[in-house]
């Protein structure tokens, strides 16, 4: 159940206190009057070890990958006018299958200008510690921030 929960509660966006409300308790005794709920910050500790969980295995991955990384980002603005970058990495796996995941995102602090996109992107492969799979990182940064 626990897997079940967390997993309808992020992709929902559903706020973790959801667990505590009345009429969402009442419902799942409904279906199994035996369920014991968990805490709010019960299932916030489970959301961020899963997340740590995945993080950790998706490192481990791509850190062992033959080949190069590529990375697309995208940046916006959210209504509360807070700015993120998503990091999304291209392989290839070791079937020759085009792998394409979303390993990072990462709120931007400041203007978009070239300098801060650079620093939340490299803040990112830093956070994973793959610097040494990305092809044309180095020359990238040298060239444009040098």
């Amino acid at each position: 159940m626990k897997v079940k929960l967390i997993k309808w509660i992020v992709i929902n966006q559903h706020p973790f206190t959801i667990v505590e409300q009345p009429d969402f308790i009442s419902f799942v005794h409904t279906l199994y009057p035996a369920t014991k709920m968990p805490s709010a910050d019960t299932v916030k500790r489970y959301i961020v070890n899963s997340y740590e969980t995945a993080r950790i295995n998706m490192q481990n991955i791509l850190e062992n990958l033959s080949s190069k990384i590529s990375f697309t980002t995208d940046i916006w603005t959210s209504p509360n006018t807070k700015s993120f970058l998503s990091l999304t990495a291209h392989f290839i796996n070791e079937n020759w299958e085009l792998q394409n995941v979303l390993v990072d995102f990462i709120q931007i602090h400041g203007s978009h200008t070239g300098e801060n996109i650079k620093n939340t992107f490299v803040s990112g492969l830093n956070n994973l510690s793959i610097q040494n799979k990305v092809y044309l990182y180095f020359y990238i940064y040298i060239f444009l921030f040098n």
